[in-house]
């Protein structure tokens, strides 16, 4: 039968490892974000986009992620 400092040590690396499998994936959506705002942005700016609406969903997300991605 493990001790408690055993149960504590193996309760503690679970938890390390849940933390850097959600690091990993902040890490990915994060990237996934950035090329999604990329890839908008370079839309925005090729004229493409000639409907007003789509203009200003794409533009109003941009600039959600660029503020999310600073904190604010």
């Amino acid at each position: 039968m493990p001790n408690n400092e055993e149960v504590w040590a193996d309760a503690c690396r679970r938890a390390e490892k849940r933390c850097e499998n959600q690091a990993q994936t902040i890490a990915d959506l994060r990237y996934a974000g950035d090329e999604l705002a990329r890839v908008m942005d370079d839309i925005l700016g090729s004229g493409m986009i000639t409907c007003q609406i789509s203009r200003a969903v794409m533009t109003a997300t941009v600039a959600r992620w660029k503020n999310a991605k600073t904190g604010q």
